[in-house]
C-alpha cells in the first residue's frame, strides 16, 4: 500500500470511517496511521464531516429484495459458521458472528456512495442527493455547497457516448422537472448557474435523464430516467431550510 498521493490517501481515509475496508487492507491502514499523523487527521476530518450527515438523513426502508440477499447471505454464513464450529457456546458464537457480518456489509452499502467524495472545510452543502439506479446501484452523488453552485460527482460513471446526453433535472413535489443542464457521464461537473437556487427551492427528486446530444429539445425529459434519489436539506445553521421541505 503506497501513500504518497493526496488523492489515494483522501480517498483510503473515506474508505475507512466509511467501513468499506476490511480485513488485511485495513490492519495495513491502522498500521501507517500510527505512524503518521497527517493520516490520522484525514481520518478524523472525514469522521466530523460524514457523521453529522448520517444524523440527518432520513431513514429509507430498503426494497424487499435487498432484504431478501442479506437473508440468503446471512442463512450461508450460518450455515458455514454451524459447520465449522463445536456444538453449544461456539456455534451460537459464529451465528452472532455471522450476524455481525451481515450488518457491517449493509452499513457499507448505504454508506459507500460517498467514499469518493472530498469534504468541504468551509460549510455543510445546503443539499445532497445520492442518485441511484433501480437496482440500486449508486451512480451519481450530488451537493449545492453555496448558492447557484452545484457540484455533480461520479461514483459510477457511465461510457461516453457522443449520441447521448446525460442531462440533471430537479423534479418538484408539484409541478413539470426542471433542467439544471447536462452532465458530464465519465466525470464531475460544476453547474454554476444563475437562478439555480428558485429551481431548486421545492425540489423532492434529483433525476438524470438519457437526451438528444446538447439535452432535451422540449425542455422536459425524453429519454430513459437512468438515476435518481431524493434531495436531503441540510442548510446551514444561520439560514432556514425551504418551507415546502
Amino acid at each position: 500500500m503506497k501513500l504518497a498521493k493526496p488523492d489515494l490517501r483522501d480517498r483510503l481515509a473515506a474508505e475507512f470511517v466509511l467501513g468499506t475496508m476490511n480485513g488485511r487492507t485495513r490492519r495495513r491502514f491502522q498500521e501507517y496511521m500510527k505512524r503518521d499523523p497527517a493520516l490520522q487527521s484525514d481520518v478524523s476530518r472525514w469522521e466530523a464531516h460524514l457523521m453529522p450527515l448520517a444524523g440527518r438523513m432520513a431513514a429509507v426502508d430498503p426494497p424487499a429484495r435487498v432484504w431478501r440477499r442479506i437473508e440468503a447471505a446471512l442463512d450461508g454464513s450460518r450455515s458455514m459458521a454451524a459447520a465449522k464450529a463445536k456444538p453449544g457456546l461456539l456455534q451460537s458464537l459464529g451465528l452472532w458472528r455471522a450476524v455481525g457480518l451481515g450488518a457491517t456489509a449493509l452499513a457499507a452499502v448505504l454508506l459507500v456512495t460517498v467514499a469518493s467524495l472530498k469534504p468541504p472545510v468551509e460549510q455543510e452543502p445546503m443539499l445532497m442527493a445520492v442518485l441511484a439506479e433501480d437496482n440500486s446501484d449508486a451512480r451519481v452523488y450530488i451537493e449545492q455547497p453555496k448558492s447557484n453552485l452545484l457540484m455533480v460527482k461520479m461514483i459510477k460513471p457511465w461510457k461516453q457516448n457522443p449520441s447521448l446526453a446525460h442531462e440533471l433535472w430537479v423534479i418538484p413535489r408539484n409541478g413539470a422537472p426542471r433542467s439544471l443542464g447536462v452532465i458530464n457521464a465519465a466525470t464531475d461537473t460544476k453547474i454554476s448557474l444563475a437562478g439555480l437556487d428558485s429551481k431548486l427551492a421545492d425540489g423532492a427528486l434529483l433525476a438524470v435523464s438519457l437526451e438528444p446530444p446538447g439535452g432535451s429539445p422540449s425542455g422536459v425529459p425524453t429519454g430513459k430516467v437512468v438515476c435518481k434519489g431524493s434531495i436531503a436539506w441540510m442548510p446551514p445553521k444561520t439560514q432556514k431550510a425551504p418551507a415546502q421541505i
